[in-house]
């Protein structure tokens, strides 16, 4: 009787799946590159936001609180798309899923400086859940001039 050896094939022997593997890291890449490109147009967009948010306000955007404006409008952004309100580290997930990586201890200066200034507020008295407040404005959408 024919003795059966157990012949092992290593992914690499198999152009297949070499051929599958490099499709892979190519569209993993292109990925990565959208991504990029995604985060410089949300950067424009925020930047552009911050602007009309800082004029709706009467505040002159300046070298000193321009990011100040960009991440006040992103947070404010990231709750007026919550419909429950959101905790401070959701808002820091919420920035970080944006690509706008903050220390967190920094984003609570900025939520609690956003409290002091009454752009947002507690859901409830009790809650840990911010939202924006409701006379809060809006930031327009860019008019293309």
């Amino acid at each position: 009787m024919a003795e059966n050896k157990d012949v092992v094939i290593t992914d690499m022997d198999d152009p297949y799946i070499r051929r599958l593997e490099a499709e892979k890291d190519a569209l993993e890449q292109r990925i990565k590159e959208l991504q990029v490109e995604v985060r410089a147009i949300n950067n424009l967009i925020y930047r552009k936001k911050s602007e009309a948010f800082a004029e709706s306000t009467g505040q002159t955007p300046n070298l000193k609180n321009v990011d100040r404006l960009f991440f006040e409008t992103v947070i404010l952004d990231a709750l007026r798309s919550s419909t429950r309100g959101l905790r401070t580290r959701e808002i820091y997930d919420a920035l970080a899923k944006k690509g706008y990586g903050m220390n967190y201890n920094t984003l609570r200066s900025y939520v609690t400086k956003m409290r002091d200034k009454a752009l947002i507020q507690k859901k409830t008295p009790n809650s840990y859940y911010w939202v924006a407040k409701a006379e809060t404005p809006t930031p327009a959408a860019p008019s293309s001039r």
